[in-house]
């Protein structure tokens, strides 16, 4: 049976062969990490060159008018906006990411620069699904307003800096009956509003999905290549195969 965390990838490396590779094995949505990875401009706009843009995620460096603009310029229909701490911010995230009448994006599709085709203002604006980052105690404490902005199409739990900010960790965030990781899911849920989160592991994912939420990340490029790595290992050479 697959579960809500085994179809989603998470990419630090920066790397489109990693992507056009990983692209064809089944993973249905691969986020591509400009805040925390060693994705670039250049590195954005070669992946989604050719690319099946559907499955492809960008998580911003920040929540910048311009940063919003340049992923979605690119060809991103999902951009994950980190660090959303009140409704106030939602709202100028949710105006940045769609051109007016809706927004304020400003007109300059990269994909035409590319060879690939450009959306249409309206069609633009229907596609884009836009994801704000929870990520401190701030943002829990305005979790309902932040869920009752128009323009924030989901949410995305930072598990690691919020525990960070309440002076806990991951693990013991998940083990608490009172968790407010449990209280994110509830808002979320009870508005009908997807919510995931990064877990780094599927003990995690399993956790974070037994409290409510839709789905949540266990595998990453660099995982998935030290899982790799240490498989090969183990092989005795002889028996290893190369597809050269």
């Amino acid at each position: 049976m697959t579960t809500p965390h085994e179809n989603r990838l998470w990419h630090f490396l920066g790397s489109t062969q990693i992507v056009a590779t990983t692209s064809t094995l089944g993973f249905g949505w691969h986020c591509l990490d400009m805040q925390h990875g060693l994705w670039t401009e250049e590195k954005i706009l070669a992946a989604f060159a050719g690319q099946n843009t559907e499955t492809l995620a960008v998580r911003l460096r920040s929540a910048s008018y311009s940063d919003i603009g340049f992923a979605l310029d690119a060809g991103a229909t999902h951009v994950i906006v980190p660090m959303i701490n009140t409704a106030e911010q939602a709202a100028a995230v949710a105006f940045a990411a769609r051109y007016p009448p809706q927004g304020g994006r400003s007109w300059g599709p990269l994909t035409a620069l590319t060879g690939s085709p450009v959306r249409s203002p309206a069609e633009a604006n229907e596609q884009v699904h836009l994801t704000a980052m929870i990520e401190t105690r701030h943002a829990l404490a305005n979790i309902e307003a932040i869920l009752d902005t128009p323009g924030i199409n989901s949410i995305f739990v930072g598990p690691f800096d919020l525990a960070l900010d309440l002076g806990t960790d991951v693990d013991s965030l998940l083990r608490d009956p009172g968790s407010p990781l449990r209280r994110i899911a509830d808002a979320c849920n009870s508005r009908g509003t997807k919510v995931g989160a990064y877990a780094g592991s599927a003990e995690r994912a399993t956790a974070f999905t037994a409290l409510g939420y839709d789905w949540a990340v266990a595998d990453s490029d660099t995982t998935l290549l030290a899982a790799g790595a240490t498989q090969s290992l183990q092989i005795p050479l002889p028996n290893r195969q190369s597809v050269y």
